[in-house]
């Protein structure tokens, strides 16, 4: 990866992989207070384009698929909870689930604001819960079927 990253007018000093690891100036962080002091501190302007702001200005982020991945997935009664690789936890929005045509799963999280893919473990464990039916797939939960919707 070249230390240097600019599309366009925007130039990447960060970098964050489809698995959510972090890399600044080519170098992957390691280090977990750091790593989750970025994901705290991500944000999205107005473009679309992520960016992290200390207090002395922007500085962007390139994103190979979403800044967040569904490390885990659980069942707690009729709700399901998604644990992030920023290491939050939420409840999933089974409404925003959805499918793209190479099977990958997502979901919106962070209040909707963002999007997530789900890792495999997280989606293997959540798809215990579904069903199959024709060529789609649906989760109940509280008496109400939710589509998980192709993309």
């Amino acid at each position: 990866m070249a230390e240097d990253r600019k599309h366009g007018e925007t130039e990447y000093r960060f970098f964050i992989d489809k698995t959510g690891n972090w890399f600044q100036d080519g170098i992957r962080i390691r280090h977990r207070g750091t790593y989750l002091y970025n994901n705290r501190l991500l944000d999205m302007d107005e473009e679309g384009r992520f960016f992290v702001d200390e207090g002395s200005g922007r500085l962007y982020v390139e994103v190979e698929d979403t800044p967040y991945v569904v490390k885990m997935v659980y069942r707690r009664g009729e709700e399901f909870y998604l644990r992030l690789n920023d290491e939050t936890e939420e409840i999933l929005d089974l409404g925003s689930l959805r499918l793209t045509a190479e099977n990958v799963p997502y979901a919106n999280v962070k209040n909707k604001r963002f999007e997530a893919r789900l890792s495999r473990p997280a989606c293997y464990e959540l798809m215990k819960y579904a069903e199959k039916e024709g060529d789609c797939y649906s989760i109940e939960t509280g008496g109400v079927r939710h589509v998980i919707k192709k993309v």
